[in-house]
């Protein structure tokens, strides 16, 4: 090598490229470097070219700065070139600007660099002229690579040709002007105090990058290496530079960047499965999904052996087939199981295609999971066992037909079903071999809606026939069937299941005539009686009436005997009244004591006339039980004259039934206009009431309950008020009986409890009530039965932030004498709880004194009208003056009620009752009065 070309700082000509692998193995260089360094480079590793063992090192690091991911730098090494015997044998001084360039799976896979020979130089320093001109190099103006020169101002002294090409401007329109001048708009301005620096000559020599501007405008990126030219006093004179232009490697970048990013989001969001291997089928490639699939990382897969992941049994076909596609450069499909990172084993169908020839450079594999189908090809073989078994063996006769209708299956219950040989069943039509079949007509009607023997329709249908069974008896068949899917939408036969049903139809029809009957008198029950009911509205005739009977103090009857013989009364008074009816006419029992009578194509008169009929055989003595029992009946009569549905003719007889009752008894009463009025009034106020409760639109007032003692208010009973938007002020005794009638009443108590549970804790807060009063509310006996009482009690004293103490539950003495002994565990339930419970209206009733002994009772209320007696009769005197000794035995308070005068209220005390309320202190009151008047807070004067 001359030392013309060892000598100064020119880049190589050409493209001094240098491609290596991230371990320094070089791939590929580009033009001149091989002659400068005097052998072949493809495949040496760049540490056998350095020079010392520092320059090896400096080797290292730019390595392992690849590998730690710094994008790019630059690296100055010593290298040993080969030389002929008559070179001098100095190393080389090269210059590496280098840049990652391409990646796999992220990581550093090759690397480019720049490399220009700095042999000769001085630390970067050139001697140049006094002038600050360098002294011309040989070949300046003939070397390809850009060149140019400035002053100490950064002035452009100097250019070569390869410089006026690459910005396409003479020399001439350059020389003169700032170097910055000559930058693109796009350029940031660090070139420009890079030269600056080295002006000053705070460094002997620098490499940046730089935006030059082209005559047409456009950017050229280039590579500056710039030293300092220094005077003869060593001084900074200048700076020469070599420009190395970087569109191909920005656009190479810019490409390879697009391209990677692009093929790394496609591989991401493919979710195809596939993998690469070489010739010796070692993986270069697997995609995501497939790692997703199998649970295994890229980095457990890549270079690994194929087969390493092969199922031993499929091992030896895979490597097979593996050689086969490879020798003949052609594709091959073939299924088998391949390991996923649990050690489970999955099923794949592969396609294997060689592309070792073409950019690939690979063996492509294309997979499809096939263990679903796989598995479901094994589920389907075990499943058709399975219901084969199933069928031979069902206990219901399975029956398989042709697209053309012929059997061409059927199992051994299907023929014990008919009674027919398998011979006689296949190769026919369903309808043929069930021709001689009729359809049978169940209680709701004929069960054919197409049937075997009608013409075949898409789905399924479904019939009953009466088969003549060879046997003899006849039986009556269900048969359904379901239309099979052909091919491309073919008619593919049909399947029919028959069933013998026979015997549960007879059941059938016995459970419907059970259901439909009155267990104790035979009679019909009232769902068969609202049947007869539509029949003879829709049947017309001259009318229909209905006649609702209720036996007078059928109660007194049945508590005095024994249910045994109230039953035994009930069976008789369904025989007279049946038999006094006669055929013509439906009776039925209601319920309890309470009959029914249906009859049709009638009047009122002639209605009227059956009625008085039963009201005379009922007159009659009943013989039960070694003795005599007399009854009456309270008959109510409705006609179609006053309405045409079935409920409200009910409605009606049972209102004018009502009527007979309140007229005394034993008699029958028609339904009238009247009567209507007052139903409909009846039936509206419930329908108020009903909306009234759903929209908390009823009121609270509370009666103090004044201690006789002191005074002192102990408490307040809740009475519910009712203000209608229309009727005004409807009365509790109103409002209460209709919710009892309509079945509202624990509607109404729920209501009541929380309503006056929420009032307490107002009424505590503004001082309406003393924090230690305590709120009572009424409780219905129709409520007593609700199972969810205790539940709506404990939601609405809790939503109140109260505890069962504040809270008095009133329940008549009446209503616990009803049912005594669930009335006794449920109190006790409640008193457990913490609740008071209180006898309202107490010796009005007929209660035992051992229940009441029993009964968890904290407070006795002595009903009004024995202290409304008190100071003029001596014997309601007596009675309080029992129940408070009463009271006092089983430790409960006494409380009277109605208290109107001074004088009931001395008596009283004089008793020893303990409380009392009434008008005399306070009428009951809502909350906002009571904060207003202090009615529930205030000590009363009882010394009176």
């Amino acid at each position: 090598m001359s030392e013309q070309a060892r000598s100064g700082s020119a880049p190589v000509p050409g493209l001094p490229l240098l491609v290596l692998r991230p371990d320094g193995l070089v791939l590929r260089a580009g033009p001149g470097l091989p002659e400068l360094l005097g052998r072949p480079l493809q495949g040496v590793r760049l540490r056998d070219l350095a020079h010392t063992p520092d320059d090896a090192a400096a080797v290292e690091e730019l390595l392992a700065a690849v590998r730690d991911g710094v994008p790019a730098g630059d690296t100055v090494l010593a290298m040993d070139p080969h030389t002929d015997p008559e070179a001098d044998g100095r190393p080389l001084r090269l210059h590496l600007a280098w840049a990652v360039t391409d990646r796999h799976d992220g990581a550093p896979s090759e690397v480019t660099a720049f490399v220009l020979d700095r042999t000769g130089t001085r630390d970067g320093a050139v001697d140049g002229a006094v002038d600050g001109r360098p002294p011309l190099r040989a070949g300046f103006e003939e070397s390809t690579a850009p060149q140019a020169v400035c002053d100490a101002q950064g002035r452009v002294t100097d250019v070569n040709a390869a410089f006026c090409l690459l910005v396409d401007h003479p020399a001439d329109e350059l020389v003169g002007r700032p170097v910055h001048s000559l930058s693109h708009r796009s350029d940031a301005g660090a070139a420009d105090s890079r030269l600056a620096r080295l002006l000053r000559g705070e460094v002997a020599a620098d490499r940046y990058e730089r935006s030059l501007a082209r005559a047409d405008g456009r950017p050229v990126p280039v590579l500056v290496d710039a030293t300092v030219l220094r005077d003869a006093a060593g001084r900074p004179a200048g700076a020469a530079a070599y420009f190395q232009d970087l569109t191909l490697l920005r656009d190479v970048e810019r490409r390879r960047q697009q391209q990677e990013e692009f093929f790394l989001a496609l591989s991401r969001r493919a979710s195809d499965l596939a993998l690469v291997s070489d010739a010796e089928g070692r993986i270069l490639y697997v995609s995501p999904a497939l790692t997703q699939m199998l649970g295994h990382g890229a980095e457990d897969v890549l270079y690994a052996r194929g087969l390493d992941f092969v199922h031993p049994d499929d091992a030896s076909d895979a490597a097979a087939m593996f050689a086969r596609v490879v020798a003949e450069s052609g594709s091959a499909t073939s299924t088998l199981r391949v390991r996923g990172a649990g050690g489970e084993w999955h099923t794949v169908e592969q396609t294997a295609t060689d592309l070792l020839d073409t950019a690939v450079g690979g063996v492509v594999f294309n997979l499809r999971d096939v263990s679903d189908r796989i598995r479901a090809e094994a589920a389907l073989k075990a499943s058709e066992a399975r219901y084969r078994a199933i069928a031979d063996h069902a206990d219901e006769g399975l029956w398989l037909t042709a697209p053309d209708g012929d059997g061409i299956y059927v199992n051994a219950r299907l023929v014990e079903i008919l009674g027919l040989p398998e011979s006689e069943i296949l190769g026919r039509p369903m309808s043929a071999v069930l021709a001689a079949a009729e359809v049978w007509h169940g209680p709701a009607g004929p069960t054919d809606p197409a049937g075997p023997n009608g013409a075949a329709r898409p789905g399924a249908d479904r019939s009953e026939l009466v088969w003549p069974h060879p046997g003899g008896r006849r039986r009556i068949l269900s048969v359904a069937r379901v239309a099979l899917e052909g091919e491309r939408d073919a008619p593919g036969g049909w399947l029919a299941m028959v069933s013998d049903v026979t015997d549960a139809r007879g059941a059938e029809e016995q459970l419907r005539e059970a259901a439909l009957t009155d267990d104790l008198t035979g009679l019909p029950n009232r769902a068969r009686l609202m049947q007869h009911l539509q029949a003879a509205l829709v049947g017309g005739g001259a009318g229909t009436a209905v006649l609702f009977i209720d036996l007078d103090r059928f109660k007194i009857v049945n508590d005095a005997r024994g249910h045994a013989v109230g039953d035994a009364l009930l069976q008789a008074v369904a025989g007279r009244l049946k038999a006094a009816a006669g055929p013509a006419h439906t009776v039925a029992r209601f319920g309890g004591d309470e009959f029914l009578v249906v009859c049709e194509d009638t009047d009122e008169a002639g209605a009227c006339a059956v009625a008085e009929r039963l009201l005379a055989v009922l007159d009659e003595p009943f013989v039960v039980d070694g003795g005599e029992a007399v009854l009456s009946a309270s008959v109510g009569v409705a006609v179609t004259s006053t309405t045409t549905t079935g409920s409200a003719l009910l409605r009606h007889a049972d209102a004018a039934m009502y009527a007979a009752k309140l007229a005394g008894r034993s008699r029958v009463r028609v339904f009238d206009s009247a009567m209507a009025a007052q139903a409909e009034d009846r039936f509206g106020l419930a329908n108020d009431l009903r909306r009234a409760l759903s929209r908390d639109q009823l009121d609270m007032h509370y009666q103090p309950v004044v201690d006789l003692r002191t005074g002192r208010v102990l408490g307040a009973e809740g009475l519910a008020r009712w203000s209608h938007p229309n009727r005004g002020s409807v009365p509790p005794s109103r409002f209460v009986a209709v919710a009892e009638d309509v079945g509202l009443t624990a509607r109404l108590d729920s209501w009541a409890v929380a309503r006056a549970t929420r009032d307490l804790r107002t009424m505590r807060a503004t001082g309406a009530l003393s924090p230690e009063a305590y709120v009572a509310v009424n409780i219905s006996a129709n409520t007593l039965g609700d199972p969810a009482l205790e539940r709506w009690v404990d939601a609405g004293v809790a939503a109140a932030g109260l505890e069962p103490r504040d809270v008095v539950l009133e329940l008549t003495e009446s209503a616990i004498m009803v049912d005594p002994a669930s009335a006794l565990e449920l109190l006790q339930r409640l008193r457990e709880r913490g609740y008071g419970i209180a006898v309202d209206d107490f010796g009005t009733g007929h209660s035992s004194l051992a229940y009441l002994r029993d009964l968890p009772v904290t407070i006795l209320k002595i009903d009004r009208t024995f202290v409304a007696e008190l100071g003029e009769d001596a014997g309601a005197c007596a009675i309080v003056a029992s129940i408070i000794e009463l009271a006092g035995a089983v430790g409960a308070t006494v409380v009277a009620e109605g208290v109107e005068t001074a004088v009931n209220a001395r008596l009283l005390r004089e008793l020893g009752c303990d409380a009392a309320q009434g008008w005399l202190w306070s009428p009951a009151v809502a909350p906002l009065e009571a904060q207003g008047t202090g009615a529930l807070a205030r000590r009363y004067d009882i010394s009176a």
